[in-house]
């Protein structure tokens, strides 16, 4: 993804619970939230929604927690970034 936004907020819906997807963020170095791994290869393998900071971007993986109102796939997981 490349924007000039200084924050931009990330977030998936409609996912099953354990789905996840991963950003690359170019120019970003923190995230609001999430858990910090130490490589790439630890992002990838993480249950939960991390991140990590590679020397010019900032990986993101969100996974969604699906929907525990009725079952079915629509849990949203969201987290913010910023430069």
């Amino acid at each position: 993804m490349t924007t000039e936004r200084p924050n931009v907020s990330l977030s998936v819906t409609e996912l099953d619970k354990g789905s996840w997807v991963i950003f690359e963020l170019p120019g970003f170095t923190t995230a609001a939230s999430g858990t910090p791994q130490a490589s790439l290869d630890a992002l990838r393998q993480a249950s939960d929604t991390s991140y990590f900071k590679s020397n010019n971007s900032l990986w993101v993986k969100l996974v969604s927690p699906g929907d525990p109102g009725n079952g079915a796939p629509g849990g949203g997981a969201t987290l913010q970034v910023s430069r």
